[in-house]
């Protein structure tokens, strides 16, 4: 038996305003950074169990920290992310897991990320073992007008914009598994700490479920999802809202999985 489940909503409004909508400027990163890589193996027959919980939150501009917000002061941004993974067997299966984690806090320019992880399982479940594995990734992040030629690098864009408007954008995304046969990749990863405002905020995943062997599908269920609040300003007036956008998305499957693929992406800046 195979069910296939997919839910689109998107609302989008958009008032016209003299200025320029404002967009993720992105997080100053602090004089010091933090570096943090894991790295996991596990070729086995029996039980396992891997989980994975990262939060931060930073602000820049402001001269209070975060112990004095809200409100937020002219010129502040603050963000918070977090990533999570929590992978488990129930039952005696055969196992093969890896995963690669990497954090950073330093300042992230294109093509690089301050999250990033990679994990691959195959699991065949024993005398009725299944597998389980969520992962989900969130940014949040808020401004108040603050002048764009102290946050971008490029003098044209810096010009163009004058000032960057408030904003106050969430995005999330995260996939789960339920499976007695599984073959399953995915690959999650984002930035908000940038060394300027010219280089966006971004967040990815995607999920790969394929088949064990040719002719021998993945068995169970997979879903994947995306949700997103987006609120944009005109000018430097914080209450002044000129765009707000709305989406939810998620799709699942149930049965014998030849091929899933899901693949999310959000990106938010001046310059993209």
């Amino acid at each position: 038996m195979k069910k296939v489940g997919i839910g689109i909503i998107g609302i989008c409004l958009l008032i016209s305003l003299a200025g320029i909508a404002g967009a993720d400027r992105g997080l100053d990163p602090t004089p010091e950074s933090v570096g943090i890589t894991t790295s996991t193996t596990i070729d086995a027959v029996g039980r396992f169990d891997s989980s994975t919980q990262f939060a931060c939150t930073g602000i820049s501009s402001s001269s209070n920290g975060l112990n004095d917000v809200p409100p937020l002061a002219d010129g502040d941004v603050i963000y918070s992310a977090v990533y999570t993974e929590d992978t488990q067997s129930n039952g005696v299966g055969i196992i093969q897991y890896d995963k690669e984690l990497s954090i950073d806090t330093g300042g992230m320019m294109a093509g690089q990320s301050n999250i990033e992880a990679n994990k691959q399982l195959i699991y065949v479940g024993i005398d009725g073992g299944r597998v389980y594995s969520d992962e989900y990734i969130m940014i949040d992040g808020v401004g108040t007008p603050g002048d764009a030629s102290q946050s971008l690098l490029c003098p044209f864009a810096a010009g163009g914009a004058g000032s960057f408007p408030a904003y106050c954008n969430f995005i999330e995304a995260g996939s789960t598994i339920d499976m007695s046969v599984a073959n399953v990749r995915t690959s999650t990863d984002g930035r908000f700490i940038v060394t300027s405002a010219d280089y966006p905020v971004e967040l990815n995943h995607e999920i790969l479920v394929t088949e064990l062997i040719d002719g021998v599908p993945s068995q169970g269920l997979a879903s994947a999802f995306m949700n997103a609040l987006i609120m944009e300003g005109y000018g430097d007036t914080p209450s002044s809202l000129g765009e707000r956008i709305e989406l939810s998305e998620f799709t699942s499957i149930y049965g014998d999985i030849t091929v899933f693929d899901k693949d999310m992406h959000y990106e938010s800046g001046m310059r993209r």
